[in-house]
């Protein structure tokens, strides 16, 4: 299969803080293809933040600072496949539906048999194409154009199809026990241990990637909630540093938004979070249903949420449509 990604351009963006590297969606995507289909998938415009390419940004000023998904570069392609002129493609895919400056581009289109779109938007926010549905009396954002991949995905409707953010392999940890020295880690988000909401999003705590890491790996547990949408990264870099993930209120999360099918346990009160730690975890020993239920969370993750994993999501997919 030959893909066109169409990126969000880095170029448009630069004037607003953290936006130069488009949507997460997208880049987890890329990432995952390129690793898959070489040279065929092509980037355009060429997404040079994830070859590390830095002279028109400052990775720190980056949203989560690049965490995870900027671990490492991606691997390039000749330039003959870059050149647009006599190729064509079996789909175009858009990065984004239409945030961070993104149109569609009718004249690459007819290079390609069938059109997609990644559709990376919260549930709350501004909605891009000024759809909203009514979702347990919120107003929330709806699915904003189709045929796409949808991280938030309310109901299933013809042409979309689940999808998600992920992290790459090479960022998953072993599991070390001998390490966890305290029950949650630094970063959590502070609604997911019930405290006041915070405004200057002081989660984000690390300057370090390894330390931040590190600072999760050491602890028995990794708190999240739900913030814009249900889906974040955070909840892979979590399983992924060898922690096992508690999400608050999960049992109320709609089936089909990301992230699916995830084992995880959910609570929905401090007493509730004080039972299951005591449960899972005694005399800083963990017990075999904590020991269980962390593999279950890494079998998961490796199955369905590294950046490889859901790019055979969007190939398998694809293939039907094409």
């Amino acid at each position: 299969m030959k893909i066109l990604f169409i990126t969000t351009d880095e170029n448009k963006n630069l004037h607003v803080k953290g936006r130069s590297q488009g949507d997460c969606h997208e880049n987890v995507a890329l990432i995952g293809l390129r690793k898959l289909l070489g040279n065929n998938c092509v980037d355009y415009p060429r997404k040079k933040i994830l070859y590390h390419e830095w002279d028109n940004v400052d990775k720190d000023s980056l949203h989560g600072k690049g965490f995870s998904i900027l671990h490492e570069p991606i691997k390039d392609i000749p330039d003959e496949c870059r050149d647009l002129t006599n190729q064509t493609f079996d789909v175009i895919l858009y990065g984004t539906s239409f945030n961070y400056g993104m149109t569609d581009i009718p004249e690459l289109e007819a290079k390609c048999k069938v059109k997609f779109y990644i559709d990376g938007n919260d549930l709350i926010g501004h909605a891009p194409n000024g759809k909203y549905l009514n979702y347990n009396n919120n107003r929330v954002i709806g699915n904003q154009i189709s045929p796409a991949f949808k991280t938030q995905l309310l109901k299933l409707e013809p042409n979309l199809h689940t999808f998600g953010v992920a992290v790459p392999e090479s960022r998953i940890l072993d599991i070390d026990f001998s390490k966890k020295c305290k029950l949650f880690q630094k970063s959590y988000p502070r609604e997911a241990l019930f405290e006041p909401k915070e405004v200057n999003r002081s989660h984000y705590c690390f300057t370090d990637e390894e330390e931040y890491y590190d600072d999760m790996a050491r602890s028995w547990f990794g708190l999240t909630c739900i913030r814009g949408g249900w889906d974040a990264i955070r909840n892979y870099e979590i399983i992924a540093a060898g922690t096992l993930l508690l999400f608050r209120d999960y049992k109320f999360k709609p089936p089909f938004c990301s992230p699916v099918n995830l084992p995880t346990l959910s609570y929905s009160s401090k007493e509730e979070l004080d039972e299951l730690t005591k449960y899972l975890v005694k005399d800083n020993k963990p017990t075999h249903e904590y020991i269980d239920l962390l593999n279950l969370q890494r079998q998961w993750l490796l199955e369905t949420a590294t950046t490889e994993a859901r790019a055979k999501q969007i190939i398998g997919v694809l293939t039907n449509y094409v």
